[in-house]
This record gives structure tokens, C-alpha cells and sequence, in this order.
């Protein structure tokens, strides 16, 4: 069947039946999910990116929101990534809503329900049966280790890179003319601006023609999408020019704040460990995917330095076996599988670490695109053990999706707040050191000051390579803490709130303590000396009041020339 014969085939199929009962269905099974995402409030790169993100908040700054990184908004230099996409909707959603968490789960959940129906469409004009279409968007579409890419609401840039990459997929679909690759070149142009790893595009392309087409075998038939290799050459190109020019590290996976982190030790400087590291991760995402349990961020794991460990042994195994597979499934009782198998890869590639150093060895979000290509690929494949048991097949999806879709309400719920997604990733063994921060500044502004003097003490006695400014800046929060000062709405304690805070406080010696170490390790630094000149005054100890005072002069006459 040539492809003209085969795109009429496929036009006449699609004629015969409505395809809008299955995306309502998709579009519910979503919201039902992840309705317990309502109460959730902004958490950990939340507050970063949308609720300190001055950009947000007047048109004027709009040119800086479309030229800056997204982390600039917020008084943070030089960190963060180039997405002027999923900035440029926050900011309209801001723009409307303001800071409405209720606006920005809404975004989240519209483009997840949005992208379970596009994957659904590609499913079906890629050539995959409508049922297992159907069966894997929306198994995808409610499946508990999504729930950190729809729940965080820092993660748009994820769910929306997915909507161009599948659009753009779609697009040429099922014969890959010229013309229609040229209105994929759009999608990828667009998925590139919302998330750096849409440099994967042309290969899914290339993944997405080795399946549809019968001449798969032959180099030329991929040729056609050429255009799409160049978009991404010139990309590359500025990108290192970019890098070149201004020093960034885009992925910033061995340093915190620019000083070694010792939780990786050999792992930056050697592809070697990388790819055995990248080899053990593989079990683990398979056991996610089958498995969803013990879900949460900043999880622990190992830099593996040698083969000879179980993880990244199993791990070479599975991809022995893929291999085998990709060879054996060009037959087309394979193909699928194989298909599933290509995509997985490919999709997953940019963040697998090992030509590139990544900040997070495991990380749930990064299985959201690679899952869509091998839930088609698997499902297809065993399709066939229940042709002549439709009603089995049927039950066992919506028993799946209802198991799925249960555990992804409750998941979203460690999503509600600092302190509940904090207890969530400590109680299931992870790292702690960064959400720390975020948590002690939660407690900060709630008024919860011993809460915030425990985890702040945690971070002051596990520095994790920490600069000297930040275990500066962490004692004087301490002191803070101790004196039972709050924050103003930009979480900064003010002269007055500590002039305030003195008379009631009953930790004033403890405050004294933190903010001399905070001198010991920066001597002269200013506010340090003006809230030890403020207590002692308080004290009645004029003596060491007018002290810090001349060393507050000191510090402005040399600042000032």
C-alpha cells in the first residue's frame, strides 16, 4: 500500500467514528486526578519563578521576561534556563489572575488534559490501533509519576514543550511531505523556546518515520527531514555561543552557587561513571513506570563507579535485551515495540547525563515524554493476546487508570505546602539539604520560629560545599529565628521588626551567638553589625553598641571609595 493509499485509508477510518468521547473521557479521567491540587499552594521554585518574579507583574518588563533567564525576575543572576514561552503564559496568567495558585494548577491541568488528547491523535494517525490509542494516553495521562510535571506549577515548561513536540509530530503525519515538515519546523521552533531538551525533535521525527514507513531500512527515506536538523544546528550553535560568551553552565549539577558538591564525587569529570550511573537509573524508572510508590523530588542516589553493582548490571541487561530487540522487531511483529524502545531513548537522552553532567541523578518529570512513545510501543505489541477478549481488555485499562489515577490524587497532595512536601521526600529517604532552605523560609512567614531554627541549624552544620556568603547570610536568618522577627511580604526583616521583636524575646543571647558567626566567617559585614549594635543598645551595653557602630562607619567609608 503506497502512502497516498494509506493516508485515504486512514482519513476514511477516522471519518467513520467521533473521536470526542475518548478525549472527554481523557479530559475528565485528568481532572479527577488531579483534583486535590486546588488547595496546593506555591512551593520551592514556585515562589522563585512566579511569586517573586518581578517580570510577572507590569507590561514594562515584558522585553526583560522574553531576554533574560527565568530566574532573573527574582534578583537571582545568571542561573535558571531561556524559556521565553512558559514565561511569556505566567505572565498573562498573572497578568489576569495575579498570584492565583488556583489560576496556575488550572494551567497545569488543562495542558496535561490537553496533551493526553493530543498523544491520543498521534497514537491514531501514527498507525497504532485506536484502542491501544486510547488505552495508553489516557494510562499516561493520569499515571502517578507525572504528578511532579502537572502539580509543581514551576514545571509548565514540561507539560508545555510536550504540547509543540506532539503537535509538531503530528503535523506531517502519515506521509511526511515536504509541506507538512515545513509546519512541523513551527512546533519545534516554538518546543525549543519553552525547554532546552526539545533538541530532540528531529530524531523523534526521524523514530516517529522508521515506524510509519516500509522503507525504513533505507537511509533516504530519512532525507525528507532535513529541515529539521538545520533549525536545530543553528540552535546549537547560538546556544554554545551563548555558553561561550557569558561562562553559563546551563545545568549547574556539580555546584551549589558555584563551589564543588561533594554528593558527587567523580561524576562530573568522568563519562565513564556517568554512563554506569546512567545504566543503574534505568531499573529505577522501569520500577516507576510499573510501580509508581514512594514518589517524591530530590531523590538519593548513587554515582556508580564500576559495572559490578546490581543496578547498573540489571541496567545493562535491559539494554542488551533493547538492542536485540530494535534488531529482531524490523519485521512488523516488532516494530511497535522497537518504535517504543527508539523513542524512549531518544526522548530521554538529554537528561540520561552522560554526555552532559545533570543536577539530579534520578528526577521523576523526566519520564513525561519518553513514557508517551513506549506505552504505545508496549501496548501494541501485547494488543494481540486480547484480540479475541475485548471486554478483558477494556476492564483491565479502566482498572488501571483507576488504580493509576487514585494514587496520582494522593501524591498530589505532598504537593501542598513546604512542610508537607519536605516530610514527603525525608520520610521517603531523600535529599533534604535543598528543600531545607525552602522549608525554613515557609516557617519564617508563618511565624513557626522554632520549625524555621531547626532546619536552618541543619543547613548551618551541613554546608554541602555551601559559599561563605550563604552560611553568612543562613546565620543571620537564625538570628532572626531566635528573636522571633518576622518577615515583611519580600521576605526581609526590617530595623523596625526587630526593634519590635527585642522587648518579647527571650532568645537574645542565642541571636548573639548566630550573628557573631556570621561575623567570624564575613567580618565585615554590615547588617551583622547593625543588629549586634541594635541588641547590645537595647541591652544597655553601650560599650559594645558603640563598638559594632564604628565598624559599621568603617565598613560604609570603604564601600563608598
Amino acid at each position: 500500500m503506497g502512502f497516498s493509499s494509506l493516508e485515504k485509508k486512514l482519513t476514511e477510518i477516522t471519518a467513520s467514528y467521533s473521536p470526542w468521547p475518548e478525549r472527554i473521557l481523557i479530559f475528565f479521567s485528568v481532572l479527577l486526578a488531579y483534583s486535590s491540587v486546588w488547595p496546593n499552594e506555591f512551593v520551592f521554585d514556585d515562589v522563585y519563578l512566579i511569586v517573586n518574579n518581578a517580570f510577572l507583574r507590569h507590561w514594562d518588563d515584558l522585553p526583560k521576561l522574553l531576554t533574560s533567564l527565568n530566574f532573573t525576575g527574582s534578583g537571582v543572576q545568571n542561573q535558571g534556563f531561556y524559556r521565553p514561552i512558559p514565561m511569556l503564559l505566567h505572565f498573562f496568567v498573572y497578568q489576569v489572575f495575579g498570584p492565583s495558585t488556583a489560576a496556575f494548577h488550572a494551567l497545569n491541568i488543562a495542558l496535561q488534559a490537553f496533551n493526553g488528547c493530543l498523544f491520543y491523535r498521534f497514537g491514531f494517525r501514527g498507525g497504532f490501533k485506536k484502542g491501544v490509542a486510547f488505552a495508553a494516553a489516557l494510562l499516561w495521562a493520569v499515571h502517578p509519576l507525572h504528578s511532579e510535571a502537572v502539580a509543581y506549577m514551576s514545571s509548565t515548561p514540561e507539560l508545555l514543550w510536550t504540547t509543540f513536540c506532539l503537535l509538531g509530530l503530528t503535523a506531517p503525519l502519515p506521509d511526511f511531505t515536504p509541506r507538512k515538515i515545513y509546519q512541523a519546523i513551527i512546533f519545534f521552533i516554538l518546543a525549543l523556546g519553552c525547554k532546552e531538551t526539545a533538541v530532540v525533535f528531529p530524531a523523534l521525527a526521524v523514530a516517529t518515520l522508521f515506524f510509519v514507513r516500509k522503507d525504513r531500512a533505507h537511509v533516504s527515506a530519512y532525507y525528507r527531514t532535513w529541515p529539521l536538523w538545520a533549525i536545530l544546528a543553528v540552535y546549537v550553535v547560538i546556544w554554545i555561543t551563548y555558553v561561550h560568551m557569558t561562562g553559563y553552565n546551563m545545568n549547574g549539577a556539580t555546584n551549589i552557587n558555584g563551589v564543588e558538591d561533594p554528593r558527587f564525587p567523580a561524576y562530573s569529570t568522568s563519562i565513564t561513571n556517568r554512563f554506569f550511573t546512567c545504566l543503574g537509573t534505568l531499573p529505577v524508572y522501569i520500577g516507576l513506570m510499573l510501580w509508581p510508590h514512594n514518589l517524591h523530588m530530590e531523590r538519593a542516589f548513587p554515582v556508580f563507579t564500576t559495572l559490578f553493582d546490581w543496578l547498573p548490571m540489571t541496567g545493562a541487561l535491559i539494554v542488551i535485551l533493547c538492542l536485540a530487540q530494535i534488531f529482531w522487531g524490523r519485521a512488523r511483529q516488532g516494530l511497535a515495540l522497537s518504535f517504543g524502545i527508539l523513542w524512549f531513548t531518544i526522548a530521554h537522552s538529554p537528561t540520561t547525563g552522560v554526555l552532559f553532567p545533570i543536577n539530579a541523578l534520578v528526577s521523576e518529570h523526566w519520564m513525561y515524554l519518553p513514557m508517551i512513545g513506549l506505552l504505545l510501543g508496549i501496548l501494541e505489541t501485547v494488543s494481540g493476546l486480547f484480540k479475541k477478549m475485548p471486554i478483558v481488555a477494556v476492564s483491565l485499562v479502566l482498572i488501571m487508570a483507576l488504580f493509576l489515577g487514585t494514587v496520582t490524587f494522593s501524591q498530589s497532595k505532598n504537593w501542598q505546602n513546604p512542610e508537607t512536601l519536605y516530610y514527603n521526600i525525608v520520610d521517603n529517604g531523600g535529599n533534604r539539604y535543598r528543600i531545607s532552605e525552602h522549608l525554613a523560609y515557609y516557617y519564617m512567614r508563618h511565624g513557626e520560629f522554632d520549625e524555621a531554627i531547626e532546619q536552618f541549624q541543619y543547613l548551618t552544620s551541613h554546608t554541602f560545599g555551601r559559599t561563605v556568603p550563604w552560611l553568612t547570610a543562613m546565620h543571620m536568618l537564625t538570628a532572626n529565628a531566635w528573636l522571633h522577627a518576622r518577615f515583611d511580604q519580600n521576605d526581609i526583616v526590617t530595623i523596625d521588626e526587630i526593634n519590635r521583636a527585642l522587648p518579647a524575646s527571650s532568645h537574645i543571647a542565642e541571636a548573639i551567638q548566630e550573628l557573631g558567626q556570621a561575623l567570624q566567617l564575613t567580618p565585615d559585614f554590615y547588617w551583622a553589625h547593625k543588629y549586634l549594635a541594635i541588641i547590645y543598645r537595647y541591652q544597655g551595653n553601650n560599650v559594645m553598641a558603640d563598638f559594632h557602630e564604628k565598624e559599621m562607619k568603617k565598613i560604609s567609608q570603604k564601600n563608598a571609595n
